[in-house]
């Protein structure tokens, strides 16, 4: 029995993404630090910036999570000035797993 118990805890991290327990790896991965900062605006608004904006926000992860996943007009149009994210067809691909973790890390800041 500790057998299986040990080969299903071991299967189960190999079946882990590489990015489980480590979010700002994932983010650098993803290239959302060519726009976006932890602290500071940069071409998009800063990690920290977003997070203070969203704070108590109960529709903050799910618009976010979409923003993420299909871009600034997903949301609405514009939402940050007049800065938008842009479509998913010109940037890395990011999984609506990965968006979650991504937005789920950002609004914890």
């Amino acid at each position: 029995m500790k057998k299986v118990i040990v080969s299903a805890a071991f299967f189960g991290v190999l079946a882990m993404p590489a990015w489980a327990g480590d979010v700002e790896t994932l983010a650098k991965e993803k290239e959302c630090m060519s726009c976006h900062a932890l602290d500071k605006d940069a071409i998009g608004p800063a990690f920290a910036s977003i997070a203070n904006k969203y704070k108590g926000n109960e529709r903050a992860e799910a618009m976010l999570v979409s923003t993420v996943l299909k871009g600034s007009p997903s949301a609405g149009g514009y939402h940050w000035g007049t800065k938008k994210m842009p479509p998913p067809s010109v940037r890395q691909s990011v999984s609506a797993d990965e968006a979650k973790a991504l937005i789920d890390w950002i609004l914890a800041m």
